[in-house]
């Protein structure tokens, strides 16, 4: 217990660090501001057209209120995700920084409680180790303020959601009490409104396990209930009008091609899965392993977590878009499954043993785990470089407001682990502040400016002009 404290404990530090560190950036600053659909919201419909640009600061809950209802008719359907983005960007970043951390050790808390485990150091480790170092997409998933509240939190939603189903799968018995409708009605909102690819990827795994306890005679309202909700939440996400409106004015003409497909196929759903089937490792072990043929609860649960780990990928390859975000999404739901497996290999004491000397495996541990801590080191650094870097050009945006348009070159960050570090480090998603660009009526260029409360920036390529202390 004492070492799956301090790996936990290990894990949630180093999570905290790298999400304190990583800057606002991107879709944060237009977020930061009400949604105004009239005027083309505050994305890449905006007119760029100086009377039209202002914006007003998000600084209410009936603001948010008022900024999703324009979202949900001229952008999108995720309303519930950005509503919380639009709450921690009015809130301050402070205040992410600590929420995200609690989100990271509860989705870590669930999955293991979805296994039906403790706090098995082998199990704990393997689960933080996927989500911080195998998922794809890290940075803009994981500790980028607006990319967590859609695609981090959203999956502890999903798995919230699930958790009763597979509750009553565990004991094989369930309560008929009329109590667990409303938090069923609660939970099937959060998950249905969630994403789309986790939403519908959560529908397909709830069906299968109202189908398994109509089977067992377990099935009860509260679980038609769950399901229903579920499934009307979903529907109105992504059936959203804005929905339509963005992909007329993003995509105009789109039809959906056998290039679009194998462009998905071979780039974003490679990558995904690759990832997942690294997740599902402890899986395939289990059944290498296991002896018979007739599988009990627990192996169908790790089954059709593995399985909907899929669906997520899957569901993209028919979209206009496949993002690499969704595989935070879909290496939650692949480790509830390899945490299952963890379980029975330990119920079944399973114990996988190398034949050396004890000196030797001594050794091979202090130098992977050396290696390790080192290799978070260098991700702390580069993330200290980010946010120092980034600290210099608010103050240099401050102290220069009076000057007509703001030149921005590109951050001056450390690059000498670009090689190992990949998309694990801000560095290769953003080049300058905020993610400016070189066209000053650029969406993000123009809420960089607002934020700041000056006239305008621009990215350049010169560098920055030293600030007089």
């Amino acid at each position: 217990m004492q070492r799956s404290t301090t790996i936990f404990l290990f894990f949630i530090g180093f999570f905290f660090a790298r999400t304190f560190l990583m800057p606002l950036t991107f879709d944060d600053y237009p977020y930061s501001f009400v949604w105004d659909g009239e005027r083309g919201g505050n994305l890449n419909l905006m007119t760029g057209s100086p009377e039209l640009e202002h914006r007003d600061r998000v600084s209410s809950i009936g603001d948010i209120a008022q900024s999703m209802w324009s979202h949900y008719f001229t952008w999108g359907g995720r309303i519930f995700a950005h509503s919380i983005a639009q709450f921690f960007l009015w809130m301050g970043k402070p205040a992410f920084d600590v929420a995200n951390t609690i989100v990271f050790a509860l989705i870590v808390i669930t999955i293991l409680k979805l296994a039906d485990k403790k706090f098995s150091s082998v199990s704990l480790a393997w689960i933080c180790f996927c989500l911080l170092f195998v998922t794809r997409g890290l940075m803009m998933t994981t500790f980028w303020l607006t990319g967590a509240c859609n695609y981090f939190w959203m999956p502890l939603c999903q798995m919230l959601f699930l958790a009763p189903y597979v509750k009553v799968l565990r004991a094989n018995s369930a309560t008929n009490s009329r109590l667990l409708i409303a938090p069923m009605i609660l939970l099937g909102l959060m998950a249905g409104w969630s994403n789309e690819s986790g939403a519908l990827a959560t529908i397909c795994l709830t069906i299968f396990f109202v189908t398994m306890c109509k089977i067992r005679g377990l099935l009860r309202p509260w679980m038609i209930v769950g399901l229903i909700v579920v499934i009307v939440s979903c529907t109105l996400m992504i059936f959203a009008p804005g929905n339509i409106v963005r992909l007329n004015a993003v995509y105009p003409n789109y039809h959906y091609t056998s290039a679009i497909f194998l462009d998905h196929l071979t780039n974003e759903f490679y990558k995904v899965t690759r990832a997942t089937l690294i997740a599902l490792l402890p899986m395939f072990i289990y059944f290498w392993r296991r002896v018979g043929s007739r599988l009990n609860t627990s192996e169908i649960l790790m089954l059709a977590f593995a399985a909907t780990s899929f669906i997520i990928p899957l569901a993209m390859l028919f979209s206009p878009e496949f993002t690499l975000r969704l595989s935070t999404n879909s290496m939650i739901f692949a480790l509830v499954s390899s945490s299952i497996a963890f379980a029975e290999l330990e119920s079944r004491r399973f114990k996988f043993t190398l034949n050396l000397p004890k000196k030797i495996l001594r050794g091979l541990s202090i130098g992977v785990l050396t290696i390790f801590f080192m290799y978070c080191a260098t991700l702390i650094y580069v993330d200290v470089t980010v946010f120092n870097a980034s600290r210099r050009q608010e103050q240099y945006i401050r102290q220069n407001a009076q000057l007509d348009v703001i030149p921005l070159p590109p951050l001056s960050t450390s690059h000498l682990f670009d090689k190992i570090h990949g998309e694990k480090s801000l560095n290769i998603y953003t080049k300058h502040f905020g993610g400016v660009v070189t066209n000053s009526k650029d969406c993000r260029n123009i809420f960089v400016s607002q934020y700041y409360g000056v006239k305008s920036v621009v990215a350049v390529d010169s560098p920055l002009p030293k600030v007089e202390q």
